[in-house]
């Protein structure tokens, strides 16, 4: 088996989860390799693979501009390929279920066949900021889930994740973000503490933001993935309507600090504590299936 796993990820949350997709079927004896959509021609040649993996944030129950267009530019084939499909978001809303529905289209009338999907839940970059705890704890279950989601994959079990009643209505209607993206994105400005340093110049996917006579400039492209706000080091953008929900600097994935409190923890508690418990469930069978 030979994959191939095309990623966009904001700020880093779908990449940790596709390269886990990536070691794990290293590990077990088949080739796979992650490619950054905003790096790759979706137009180059995939005969050489097997499985196809889409993987992408979910933006406003939906995907991002930038998968749509790179779906569109896959090349038809003449026989079907399977394909599955890897999503992320920071809360365990049903209604993300809703949001891979055009991009499955998308890939339908290309010839592949979407015969898996799965969602993680992972820390957010935009509303406000998940406690490292939190974060630590979708890690950890995310990171346990793919074995999982992967021998579904391998063994040919189909798993499709069911959107809620009106689901995919309110995903349609919603694709307004993309324009909103767009329209929001020019109005993103530096704050005085700008040092010029240029990292949301280089890191930008669309290529979006410029440098023009020492002042960072934000242009009519915006991909609204909060990149160049999350990683400036001087928290010095601002996200024009969305500033106060922006969220600034990476999470720790990998400490668990007891005496760390958790903000806004009654945020969709009951919707993360079924996710975790469902997963947890899920987890556990799978461990006990193996040693069978």
């Amino acid at each position: 088996m030979n994959a191939a796993i095309f990623c966009f990820s904001g700020t880093g949350n779908t990449l940790k989860v596709a390269e886990e997709y990536a070691a794990r079927l290293t590990s077990s004896g088949h080739g796979a390799q992650v490619l950054k959509m905003e790096n790759t021609d979706p137009g180059m040649d995939i005969s050489g693979f097997d499985l196809i993996g889409i993987a992408y944030p979910v933006h406003a129950f939906g995907a991002p501009v930038i998968v749509e267009k790179f779906v569109k530019g896959l090349n038809n084939r003449p026989a079907k390929k399977r394909a599955f499909i890897i999503k992320t978001s920071g809360e365990p809303l049903k209604l993300n279920n809703a949001s891979s529905g055009r991009i499955i289209r998308l890939l339908s009338r290309r010839n592949f066949e979407v015969t898996n999907e799965y969602h993680y839940v992972m820390p957010y970059n935009i509303m406000f900021r998940h406690s490292d705890n939190m974060a630590y704890k979708m890690w950890r279950t995310a990171k346990a889930l793919v074995p999982v989601h992967l021998n579904e994959i391998l063994s040919g079990t189909p798993s499709k994740l069911k959107p809620p009643f009106l689901g995919r209505l309110v995903s349609a209607v919603m694709r307004i973000e993309h324009w909103g993206g767009r329209f929001n994105g020019k109005r993103y400005k530096t704050e005085s503490n700008c040092i010029k340093c240029g990292k949301c110049v280089k890191n930008c996917p669309a290529g979006n933001i410029g440098l023009k006579d020492g002042k960072i400039v934000f242009g009519g492209n915006c991909l609204m993935c909060m990149r160049c706000a999350f990683y400036c080091p001087q928290n010095a953008i601002k996200t024009g309507l969305f500033n106060g929900w922006k969220v600034n600097g990476a999470y720790n994935f990998d400490n668990f600090n007891e005496n760390e409190v958790q903000t806004h923890e009654k945020f969709c508690r009951k919707a993360y504590k079924r996710y975790f418990e469902q997963s947890e469930k899920k987890i556990e069978e799978y461990k006990a299936s193996s040693l069978k």
